[in-house]
């Protein structure tokens, strides 16, 4: 028995599998960025040891039981002075819970130091003087503001390179937040 094929079949048959097989994928793309499907794993935040602006010791440990926000900085940058408001802001909103900022600036020759800024606008938060070596133990850095927050049990639960609004912070705060 020789059936002939019929070439329109045979061609909507292709396309429709063509077709199936575009949506997926654009499927599989949209899922991967929105996060669906994704399951992040926290990292355990680098045992950090730096001075503030007027030389005292802070170190991670000092704040146990607390969720951060970590913030790298340069205090002459208008991205990075953008995010220390809303950092401010997000701290002012949240008063009443142990939330914790720390800004890490990295200071940079020839530019306003970190210590000159602090003195000339008081910031709500503490500032601390970056280290190469804390630089490197938090992953590098691609770009400046880098936020990192950080869980109670001192996780960095999330990492967010240039200027982050209060919302998305908000969200990383309930899950670093729970006991």
């Amino acid at each position: 028995m020789d059936a002939k094929r019929n070439p329109f079949v045979t061609r909507l048959a292709f396309s429709l599998l063509l077709g199936l097989l575009v949506l997926l994928a654009v499927l599989g793309l949209l899922g991967r960025a929105f996060g669906e499907g994704e399951s992040r794993v926290a990292k355990r935040a680098p045992d950090f040891s730096l001075k503030d602006t007027d030389g005292r010791v802070v170190k991670l440990a000092d704040f146990a039981g607390k969720p951060l926000i970590v913030c790298f900085v340069v205090t002459w940058d208008e991205p990075s002075l953008k995010q220390i408001k809303i950092l401010s802001e997000l701290l002012k909103e949240h008063e009443d819970k142990e939330l914790v900022i720390l800004g890490v600036a990295i200071e940079q020759e020839g530019k306003q130091s970190a210590k000159a800024y602090v003195n000339r606008e008081h910031p709500s938060f503490p500032f601390l003087i970056a280290t190469y070596e804390v630089i490197q133990a938090f992953g590098g850095l691609t770009g400046v503001p880098t936020t990192f927050v950080i869980d109670k049990d001192h996780n960095a639960i999330d990492r967010h390179v240039g200027i982050t609004g209060k919302k998305i912070l908000e969200a990383d705060l309930k899950p670093a937040a729970k006991p």
